[in-house]
């Protein structure tokens, strides 16, 4: 008698464990709350807050473009012209920058008219300081810088252009450090330095006024 032959039957097919404990998971996870919707006076507000933003970030390129104008005019002797954009400078937003300004546009003043000059004040030092500079006479311009420094020691503006006095005139230690100080005192003397044709050249002479120019500033300078 023929026996049947029994197929074994297939086991039994097992849950998948890992699934469904991933899957419980998923759907035990909290759901992330939806964003807070900003009322119509928080956008206001935040609106105003970007144009007041965008309108400083403005004024600002506006003077730096006004000083370089006047830098310019005031190297070519254009003295009545460099005047005029160094009075738009000084009334720009930028404290440092403005106060430069207003030193130049008394230099320029003076050389339109030929007035006489009066040295008693460390102004007074400075801004002829700066004349003689720009007449290339660095022995009386340093002088009378070092004079302008000594009665106001702090005076920042007068250590930045000391230092160009210094470096032009070879004597690359003491630019270094009168720069070194000047932008310690103001840190954003370096971006007007980068700015300087006159620093640029000296820095590729001098390796220390590279250094300075180049090290990093902060982004709130």
């Amino acid at each position: 008698m023929a026996t049947t032959k029994k197929t074994p039957s297939a086991p039994a097919t097992q849950p998948d464990k890992t699934r469904s404990a991933k899957a419980a998971a998923v759907r035990e996870m909290p759901k992330a709350s939806p964003a807070p919707v900003k009322s119509a006076a928080e956008l206001k507000a935040a609106a105003a807050l970007e144009a007041a933003a965008t309108q400083a970030r403005a004024a600002l390129q506006t003077q730096m473009k006004q000083w370089e104008q006047a830098v310019q005019l005031f190297s070519q002797k254009k003295f009545a012209q460099a005047q005029t954009r160094f009075n738009e400078a000084a009334g720009g937003p930028a404290a440092h920058i403005a106060d430069k300004a207003r030193s130049y546009a008394q230099i320029c003043a003076r050389k339109a008219n030929g007035a006489e000059v009066n040295l008693d004040t460390a102004d007074d030092h400075f801004n002829y300081g700066v004349e003689r500079l720009n007449a290339r006479d660095m022995d009386v311009a340093r002088k009378h810088l070092d004079r302008a420094l000594a009665m106001q020691p702090d005076g920042e503006h007068i250590l930045f252009t000391l230092a160009l006095c210094c470096g032009l005139a070879g004597d690359g230690n003491a630019a270094c450090e009168n720069l070194k100080r000047a932008i310690a005192l103001e840190p954003r003397n370096r971006i007007l330095a980068r700015q300087d044709p006159e620093f640029n050249a000296l820095s590729q002479q001098i390796p220390g006024l590279r250094a300075l120019l180049s090290a990093e500033t902060p982004d709130n300078y």
